[in-house]
């Protein structure tokens, strides 16, 4: 018999990511804009841009939006439900992320409170880079990808069919569904290997692997760019990995994130607790999890975007041998054998207390708490705005959007070409579309190489950076006050200073 007025460790450790995601994670909302801009576009005219449309230097360059149905849902919160509705879905996507990894490793743990422990250490790695993006989904299909792996008969014969709705939804909400991809690949590879080692093992083995991933493939292609929408995140990301425009995954998500950094040294020594778990518990390791940890230990440090998916997948690992070492640990320090009985007993009967809680109860009620929170007015004390200080969505991302200057030139109505700062590119399409169009901005997908060569060009000052802007026919540069851009336009003629604040300054040429 459940009792619903027992909170269950799930509904707490879920409730705790909710609440800890609100005020103690720091929210980014880095390049909303353009996702925002371009969900708003495809409401209004029912069909996909398929041209870079928002710059003048690579007007006529293909793009294609991979991530379309997360941006038109992104635009349709933000329209009716404001920013707090922007950030409140984000922080439900995380948490509902969190859930999945708890309810995945208890499978393993058999405990509830090591589940919890587990949990709130992949969170860390799940949260330490949270951005209101389309890649909020992505996380959240990865785990959902995870846990039907690790539970290969979930679903019974709908399987097929839901594997393929959830591939096909992801391939529009995000790229990342190459990693569900290679996460089946995986798999598919370890069912071959116990095939290949025990003869007597029967070839029904490699089955449900091999149906999950064609429907896997399938579903990735039931976008409106079909087998196109499958190909171009693979082009994508080895013209990110490409010798020519390393300089510019130094500036985004797909940086590396090397061991000198915060999040390198976060990873490392999540993986180095994985390494103790599983020495202290004396029990050999799933060679399957094992490559699964190597392998998306390499796209960890390859890109800072795959970090979250490192703490989903080494949650397996933790799950199996954490408890264990544990164990082994508790009765090495503890010696008096009545105690440690004492205290399993203890936990046995907490385990079926917990058992018989209400799962939902906990999450349900912290939810609307939060919801509560989120509506009051700004003038209350115990509103989100007060206690978090953000009265606008680009508050999360000052450094991103200089509110002060999208005012400034929505008010101009001439047009201008304006070279403008990598970092607020987004920012100018949200604000100024149609009215300015951008240099370039975070969009790395749909711009050539020469004009990433040109930008940095004249944002590292090198040789015949002002030929470049005389090249484009750049009438107006948009920078931050202190970079050598922007000092160095200062002291060169032809160029003055139209507007400045304690952030930006725009320069003008003298012959406008």
């Amino acid at each position: 018999m459940r009792v619903w007025w027992i909170p269950s460790v799930f509904g707490l450790t879920v409730g705790t990511v909710l609440f800890a995601t609100v005020y103690l994670i720091p929210i980014k909302a880095d390049d909303i804009w353009w996702h925002l801009k371009t969900g708003q576009i495809i409401l209004a005219r029912l069909q996909l841009p398929m041209k870079n449309m928002y710059s003048f230097t690579a007007e006529h360059n293909v793009w294609m939006p991979q991530e379309w149905l997360s941006q038109v849902v992104f635009y349709v919160v933000y329209h009716w439900l404001g920013y707090r509705g922007l950030i409140f879905s984000g922080i439900l996507l995380n948490a509902a992320a969190c859930g999945f990894v708890y309810k995945l490793i208890i499978r393993y743990s058999k405990s509830p409170y090591v589940s919890a422990v587990i949990t709130f250490l992949a969170s860390l790695m799940i949260l330490g880079q949270f951005s209101i993006k389309p890649y909020l989904f992505g996380n959240l299909f990865f785990i959902i990808t995870l846990y039907m792996m690790e539970h290969n008969r979930m679903g019974g014969r709908m399987r097929p069919f839901g594997l393929f709705l959830l591939f096909a939804g992801w391939a529009n909400f995000h790229g990342s569904f190459l990693m569900g991809l290679a996460l089946i690949v995986i798999y598919l590879f370890a069912s071959l290997t116990v095939f290949l080692r025990n003869k007597e093992t029967k070839l029904d083995v490699l089955k449900p692997y091999f149906m999950d991933f064609i429907l896997a493939v399938a579903g990735s292609m039931a976008t409106p760019n079909h087998v196109f929408g499958l190909i171009f995140p693979v082009a994508y990301l080895q013209n990110a990995f490409a010798n020519e425009v390393t300089y510019l995954t130094n500036l985004s998500e797909w940086r590396p994130a090397g061991l000198e950094t915060p999040l390198g040294q976060m990873v490392f020594f999540y993986l180095l607790f994985c390494v103790f778990a599983v020495a202290g518990s004396g029990k050999a390791p799933k060679t399957l999890h094992i490559g699964l940890l190597v392998a998306f230990s390499v796209f960890a440090f390859s890109s800072i975007r795959n970090i979250p998916l490192l703490g989903m997948v080494a949650t397996l690992v933790l799950a199996r041998h954490l408890p264990l070492a544990f164990r082994r640990t508790w009765k090495i320090m503890v010696r008096k054998r009545k105690l440690v009985d004492m205290l399993e007993s203890i936990h046995q009967r907490l385990v079926v207390v917990d058992m018989r809680s209400k799962t939902l109860v906990l999450p349900a009620l912290s939810v609307l708490i939060l919801v509560i929170m989120f509506s009051l007015p700004k003038s209350y004390g115990l509103s989100y705005s007060a206690l978090g200080d953000v009265h606008e969505l680009a508050d999360l991302s000052r450094d991103y959007y200089p509110k002060s200057l999208m005012e400034y030139l929505r008010e101009k109505n001439s047009k201008h070409r304006i070279f403008n700062h990598f970092n607020w590119g987004g920012a100018m399409i949200w604000a100024l579309y149609p009215q300015f169009r951008v240099f370039i901005d975070q969009r790395s997908n749909c711009y050539p190489t020469d004009v990433f060569l040109d930008y940095f060009a004249v944002h590292h000052l090198k040789k015949g950076w002002l030929d470049v802007l005389n090249k484009w026919n750049i009438d107006m540069v948009a920078y931050p006050v202190d970079t050598q851009l922007s000092k160095a336009l200062k002291k060169t003629s032809g160029w003055w200073v139209e507007y400045e604040d304690s952030q930006v300054v725009l320069f003008t040429r003298s012959l406008y």
